[in-house]
């Protein structure tokens, strides 16, 4: 755990009933208890896989909405998380890199079948921000010697950030309700960050 993830667990508490996220394309609002049950099961499972402090995640989603979810739940369990916008293309399973990894609903299901069952797992989640969520696994995953300190690396805007740096920055006034590109840092991440903050109601686009 962490002061930010404190702060948003305790904000998801407060507003327990409140809708405070929006998938805009479908819609659906999320209250704190939808993001509250999810946070619990992303952190639940990913404890259960053995997923150590320290350990890198890769996050490369179409679903906006899952994001904040599973940023959080990694960031409780000290992990390190690139996030990386998906291709069309289907990606490579950087096992020597990432202790698990999120793709795409269609790339995960293409990807499948091509992975070894005594290395990496897939597993499924029924999230109320997503009843299809499914990632991978590394079973055999290197374990750290050093727990790190970046919990957000941006490889397209070839940043990492600690925690304390996202809270400062997420602190400050006149962030956006509407989330366009969760992807980006100042235009994504930090007002996402701030809304969940605050708590603000807000909204995010699809990303894919």
């Amino acid at each position: 755990m962490s002061v930010l993830t404190d702060k948003i667990e305790t904000q998801l508490r407060r507003n327990y009933q409140q809708p405070l996220l929006k998938n805009e394309t479908q819609g659906i609002w999320y209250t704190g208890a939808d993001l509250l049950e999810d946070l619990a099961l992303c952190r639940t499972s990913l404890q259960q896989q053995a997923v150590q402090p320290g350990q890198a995640i890769l996050i490369s989603a179409t679903n906006p909405v899952t994001i904040p979810i599973l940023l959080i739940a990694s960031w409780q369990l000290d992990l390190t998380v690139t996030l990386a916008p998906p291709t069309s293309a289907l990606p490579e399973l950087l096992t020597k890199r990432y202790a698990a990894m999120v793709y795409p609903t269609a790339q995960t299901l293409r990807l499948a079948p091509l992975i070894d069952p005594q290395q990496i797992s897939l597993l499924t989640l029924l999230l109320n921000t997503a009843p299809d969520f499914a990632y991978f696994v590394h079973d055999l995953a290197p374990q750290p010697t050093v727990s790190a300190t970046s919990a957000l690396v941006l490889p397209r805007d070839q940043q990492a950030i600690s925690q304390i740096d996202l809270l400062t920055a997420a602190s400050k006034p006149n962030q956006s309700t509407h989330v366009a590109n969760i992807y980006d840092l100042k235009t994504g991440i930090l007002p996402m960050l701030a809304n969940l903050l605050t708590p603000t109601p807000f909204s995010l686009a699809s990303t894919g």
